[in-house]
């Protein structure tokens, strides 16, 4: 839907001229009404001009907010039927209006010059006398003010009309809110991706490299000394500088590899696994390059369910399969086959243990955060973790 115009400022003249605006066209509308049933799924050309005059209408003189619905036939042709109910009733208060101010100019003529304008008994004869004009102003304050707030309603219906015809249902509304917030996740977490390949680079590029030099110098300080007590803490020194610079390139791997990148999943997930506990088998027949968010999505769901498996699985052994296609990976035909082709445009991943099972994605953890990534990313995951095990894990991505 397009974004809603602002709305006008109503006023209670705006609303009166609105009205007599919309009560005059409702001949036009019975008509476009029953072209527009005619004509689907959407209304032709003159159709959706009126529609669309009608829309101006009420936003600038009835105060109506115009959320941008699409417009279609079957919205057309009822707005326009209600729109006739609206109109005429709008015409029966004009004519009574008026007819008031007929009776009005008659009777001041009557009353003035004597002018037989007869709508009424009353201007009969000798015509009206000051004491009928003085009796009848109250009457009349009180029919006009009638009148107007006649018209008045008649604007608020117009506006109901719009607003039940012209406005998205609670449906769409629910299912634009729904895409905006899946919209929003999606680029929060592609933010959050770019956000850890900054850390990443930064640490690989800044601490890691400072930690580098920090572990030469004191290499080169040990053999300077030489043989001395200030040597033995000096190698000391060396050995916890090449722990941290072990530490950081760890913790830049797992923040986001460089290689995901440059190299692609297949030799992110060989590392992964290798470095695993317990020992892991990766199964990917023919590796190949995936579109960059999918290659993101699957390396971080692998990544969170090995931490899993190792920390609370008790698993001896697990598994990490992938496969390109509509396919199972046990079919071997498919196996391999272009991510590209639109037949097959989906990646299967398999995660397996052999631990204890008992694994559920419980709101707030590992498991529910990987199951909203994916959801995001227009996936689906299951979980199978009977107590006692096996654990199965199932990812599907659309590799588009």
């Amino acid at each position: 839907m397009d974004p809603a115009p602002a709305v006008w400022r109503s006023t209670p003249a705006r609303m009166l001229w609105g009205a007599t605006l919309g009560a005059v066209t409702w001949p036009v509308d019975l008509v476009f009404s029953v072209v527009s049933l005619l004509r689907r799924p959407t209304p032709f050309g003159p159709v959706r001009s009126l529609v669309a005059w009608h829309r101006r209408r009420t936003v600038r003189f009835l105060g109506w907010a115009d959320d941008g619905v699409v417009l279609t036939s079957p919205r057309a042709a009822r707005y326009l039927f209600w729109r006739v109910g609206v109109g005429l009733v709008g015409t029966l208060v004009l004519g009574l209006l008026a007819y008031g101010m007929f009776a009005v100019v008659a009777g001041l003529a009557s009353w003035l010059f004597d002018v037989r304008l007869t709508v009424d008994e009353a201007f009969q004869g000798d015509g009206l006398s000051t004491a009928g004009v003085l009796g009848m102003i109250p009457v009349g304050a009180i029919l006009l003010y009638l009148d107007l707030m006649g018209l008045i309603g008649v604007a608020l219906l117009d506006r109901s009309a719009a607003a039940r015809w012209l406005a998205p249902s609670r449906s769409e509304r629910l299912a634009a809110q729904v895409e905006s917030l899946t919209v929003s996740r999606a680029d929060l977490l592609a933010a959050l991706d770019a956000e850890r390949g900054r850390i990443e680079r930064d640490l690989h590029d800044g601490v890691q490299q400072r930690a580098v030099a920090l572990g030469l110098l004191v290499n080169r300080a040990r053999r300077a000394v030489g043989a001395s007590s200030g040597s033995l803490l000096l190698e000391q020194a060396a050995r916890e500088a090449e722990l941290l610079v072990t530490d950081l390139r760890d913790v830049a791997w797992r923040v986001r590899p460089t290689t995901l990148d440059t190299h692609g999943l297949a030799p992110v997930l060989a590392e992964l696994v290798s470095r695993a506990e317990p020992s892991t088998v990766l199964d990917w027949a023919s590796p190949e390059r995936l579109p960059p968010d999918v290659e993101t999505t699957i390396y971080y769901v692998v990544s969170e369910a090995l931490t899993n498996v190792a920390k609370h699985s008790g698993a001896s052994r697990s598994e990490v399969r992938v496969h390109v296609g509509r396919a199972p990976a046990s079919d071997p035909a498919t196996v391999g086959r272009a991510c590209r082709d639109p037949d097959t445009a989906k990646v299967h991943v398999t995660m397996t243990d052999n631990g204890t099972g008992g694994a559920l994605p419980h709101p707030g953890h590992g498991l529910a955060g990987l199951a909203g990534r994916v959801a995001t990313a227009g996936g689906t995951l299951t979980v199978d973790s009977p107590l006692g095990g096996p654990t199965k894990i199932e990812v599907t991505l659309p590799c588009e």
